[in-house]
C-alpha cells in the first residue's frame, strides 16, 4: 500500500483506529497500525502527531514481540520517536499523553523512564485542573491513578499517596478499588 502524500489523512485515521484496537490487546492491529505509520512518516515529514503515534506503535510493537533483542530496539526506537514529539510539540496533550502511557507501561529497571511518565502525568493534570476540556474526568482519574503507581515504582510513597488521596475524593469506587489494589502490590 503506497500513502498518497494528498490523501494521507485517510490512512492516519486508519492507523489511530488500530492503534487504540493494539491497546486493548490486539496483537495483528498494533503491527498493522506501526505499518501504516512507518509508511506515512516518510511522506508527511515534521509532523510531531505522526511521529508521536509511530512511536508509541512501535512500543505496542515491542510488547508483543517475541525477541528479546527486537522487543528492546522497537522499544527504544519508539520512545526516541515519542521524545522527539514532545520536543516539537511540548504543549500537544494527545502526544504528552501517548508519551506518558508508553513511559509508564516500560519497566522501569531496564529503561529508567518513569520520571519522563511523571513529568507527563503531571502536566496533563495541570491542564485538566485550568480546565482544559480535551481531557475527560475518566482520562484525569487514570492519569492520577497512574501517577500515583509511578511515584511508588520510584519509592516516592508520600507523593503517591498524596496523588491518590485527591483521587478518591473524587469518589469513584472503581478508582478505590485500583489503588487499594495498586498499594497491595506495590503499583504494579
Amino acid at each position: 500500500m503506497a500513502i498518497d502524500k494528498g490523501n494521507w489523512e485517510k490512512d492516519f485515521k486508519e492507523a489511530v483506529a488500530l492503534h487504540q484496537k493494539a491497546i486493548d490487546g490486539d496483537k495483528e492491529a498494533a503491527q498493522k497500525a506501526h505499518n501504516i505509520l512507518k509508511k506515512i512518516k516518510p511522506v508527511v515529514t515534521n509532523n510531531p502527531l505522526i511521529e508521536a503515534y509511530y512511536g508509541s506503535s512501535a512500543a505496542l510493537v515491542a510488547r508483543d514481540h517475541i525477541d528479546l533483542i527486537e522487543k528492546m530496539n522497537l522499544a527504544k526506537r519508539g520512545l526516541k520517536s515519542l521524545d522527539k514529539a514532545v520536543t516539537s510539540e511540548p504543549n500537544n496533550l494527545e502526544i504528552r499523553l501517548l508519551r506518558g502511557n508508553v513511559a509508564f507501561r516500560l519497566p522501569e529497571i531496564y529503561f529508567k523512564k518513569t520520571k519522563t511518565a511523571i513529568e507527563d502525568f503531571q502536566f496533563l493534570i495541570n491542564e485538566y485542573e485550568k480546565k482544559n476540556k480535551n481531557i475527560t474526568k475518566d482520562q484525569y482519574c487514570e492519569i492520577l491513578l497512574n501517577l500515583g503507581k509511578s511515584y511508588q515504582t520510584l519509592s516516592k510513597f508520600d507523593d503517591a499517596d498524596k496523588v491518590w488521596n485527591k483521587l478518591l475524593k473524587l469518589n469513584s469506587r472503581k478508582y478505590k478499588t485500583h489503588v487499594e489494589n495498586a498499594k497491595r502490590n506495590g503499583g504494579e
